[in-house]
């Protein structure tokens, strides 16, 4: 079965490189938990020997209770710790070393806390990068659900975190380049941490979401700034910071977006059928303009 077996990788040559195109298949050592089933936190090449260096959350399916993953799609997902464990695996950060000239593959666990999440700053993908930011869970290797923020050097090995109260749950952290003034120009006084922490916080006990902000370079300090949201936000899903307008939609823009994404998702089975009315998306042409006037 796939959890018994040695997991592949598969190189492909960047454009623009002597190897564009070409292919390398290379085997993952085993050592009883596979690795198909890896969060990708960031990878680079090292520019001296060519070895691929890429950091991930690993999970091991062995360590799941085997309990009902179709619950896990109503909210609230668990209510107990007992819940969380039945469905869920342990997790803990890696780092992989692929040698493609030597022909050998080496990982190393960086951190065997339960992590969740693993981001870098957005600058640095991939480019070498130096800071890891994870969400933690509050019982070190044991399974628990995210709820605080770490910071792993990985080039010291140095880690802080923080952890709200009890009841509260940090989701995915996500990084935010710092706005600079015009004379703050020069990248190379930069530092790859100075930034902030974003992350959506749940208070399970009024069922209440906020943003909460850490400076990039002091988690350990805790937020900055915590900006009540107005509504509960599920625990655990995703995000992601944008530093333009792109995604400073209003709620009118959000909800036509919504109606055409639910139109796409309700029209799927036309996709294929060929009409005078209808275009390759099962839209009406008439439809187009009120879905797509902004992009046409």
């Amino acid at each position: 079965t796939l959890e018994d077996e040695p997991s592949l990788i598969h190189i492909v040559g960047r454009a623009g490189t002597k190897n564009a195109g070409g292919m390398k298949t290379m085997q993952i050592p085993y050592d009883g938990i596979p690795d198909a089933n890896l969060q990708f936190i960031n990878a680079y090449e090292d520019e001296e020997d060519g070895t691929i260096i890429f950091d991930a959350i690993r999970s091991d399916g062995s360590s799941a209770g085997g309990g009902s993953t179709s619950a896990a799609t109503q909210w609230p997902w668990t209510s107990t710790i007992a819940d969380f464990r039945s469905m869920s695996t342990k997790k803990s950060l890696w780092r992989y070393k692929v040698h493609p000239q030597r022909g050998f593959i080496s990982k190393d666990c960086i951190s065997d806390d339960q992590l969740c999440f693993g981001v870098v700053n957005s600058d640095t993908s991939g480019r070498k990068h130096r800071y890891v930011y994870a969400s933690a869970g509050a019982l070190g290797g044991d399974v628990a659900p995210p709820q605080g923020i770490a910071k792993f050097d990985m080039e010291s090995g140095a880690r802080e975190s923080w952890f709200p109260e009890p009841y509260e749950f940090c989701g995915e952290p996500m990084y935010a380049q710092r706005r600079r003034g015009v004379d703050d120009d020069d990248d190379d006084d930069i530092q790859e941490d100075d930034g902030y922490i974003l992350s959506t916080l749940f208070n399970g006990k009024d069922e209440s979401s906020e943003l909460v902000v850490l400076e990039a370079n002091d988690v350990s300090s805790g937020p900055i700034a915590r900006v009540p949201i107005g509504m509960a936000i599920p625990h655990g899903y995703h995000g992601c910071f944008v530093p333009t307008d792109d995604a400073n939609w209003t709620y009118e823009e959000i909800e036509r977006r919504a109606k055409l994404s639910d139109k796409m998702e309700t029209r799927g089975s036309m996709w294929n059928e060929v009409k005078s009315d209808f275009s390759g998306l099962g839209l009406r042409f008439d439809d187009m303009e009120e879905y797509f006037g902004d992009l046409m």
